[in-house]
């Protein structure tokens, strides 16, 4: 059985796709099984539609997406806090995620939502991730698919952000993994790509070989994806100063949380490697990210 087919019967036709069979759906984890939809041609699947459907109801007045409505996850969520206002409201890095699926009835409205909220140095801030990486190559994507004949003037600044974010041999370093991330480093070859960006290239090149040259034994990369978990109430978790790392449960609230079992890093990797050989990236490269 596809996952596909694994994902259309996972839940009610109405429901959404949620992070476990445990938690209600939510527009993030909704919108990451659409764009799966669309890439294997399932987007006119009668589930398909009920998740597009599902995820422009997170619409909110800012144009932007929220990861949940209050009808669907008060009951869970009040169990832990009354008031969960932060996580109603639209975050930067769902909208981001939303506003790639094609077939979405609100996407030009997302993608002016992401126009607004560039910030000036070309990147995208992010809600439940501490790596702007992520949301920056999320939305330099969405900004210029389907449109070729478009000025990617957004997209070329994110592209120059994430050039500058690529160390000399190749690696983003954050807060969180100060030797190198495999994850953000995806994200940020994803922004270059995107961007289109001539004088990317060599970053372009670094990343890929970074990449390629820290695949482990078992052909996975070392978990690097850090997912952090804003009070109910936090609107901005950029202002934060401390993170708790790796709680679980009800006391995640305040925390990172590794992707320990390098799925998520793992994927970001291969995505980000795929999308190198469509992009104009010198063949010898292509050549390597074609042995991973």
């Amino acid at each position: 059985m596809s996952a596909w087919e694994v994902l259309r019967q996972a839940r009610g036709p109405s429901d959404g796709w949620g992070y476990c069979p445990q938690v209600p759906g939510d527009a993030d984890i909704t919108s990451w099984v659409l764009r799966l939809a669309e890439a294997l041609g399932a987007e006119d699947d009668p589930r398909a539609d009920e998740g597009y459907r599902f995820v422009a109801a997170h619409l909110q007045q800012d144009g932007g997406i929220s990861s949940y409505l209050p009808h669907i996850a008060a009951p869970f969520l009040d169990r832990v806090a009354p008031r969960w206002d932060a996580w109603y409201a639209s975050h930067a890095c769902v909208t981001t995620a939303a506003a790639g699926l094609l077939r979405l009835s609100v996407r030009e409205r997302l993608l002016s939502r992401l126009r607004e909220i560039q910030r000036s140095d070309g990147s995208w801030p992010a809600y439940w991730w501490p790596d702007r990486e992520y949301p920056t190559a999320l939305a330099a994507e969405a900004l210029t698919a389907g449109r070729p004949d478009a000025d990617h003037a957004e997209a070329r600044a994110a592209a120059r952000w994430a050039a500058a974010r690529i160390g000399a041999d190749g690696a983003v370093r954050t807060e969180w993994e100060q030797e190198g991330s495999a994850f953000a480093t995806a994200f940020a070859l994803r922004a270059v790509v995107a961007g289109d960006l001539p004088e990317g290239r060599d970053a372009v090149r670094r990343a890929v070989s970074y990449l390629i040259d820290s695949q482990e034994k078992d052909g996975g990369w070392r978990p690097s994806a850090w997912c952090r978990v804003p009070g109910p109430m936090e609107f901005d978790p950029d202002a934060r100063e401390h993170w708790e790392r790796g709680r679980r449960g009800k006391a995640a609230l305040g925390s990172v949380v590794l992707d320990t079992k390098a799925l998520y890093t793992t994927a970001s990797v291969v995505a980000a490697l795929a999308r190198t050989r469509t992009a104009g990236v010198p063949a010898a490269e292509q050549g390597r990210a074609d042995l991973v």
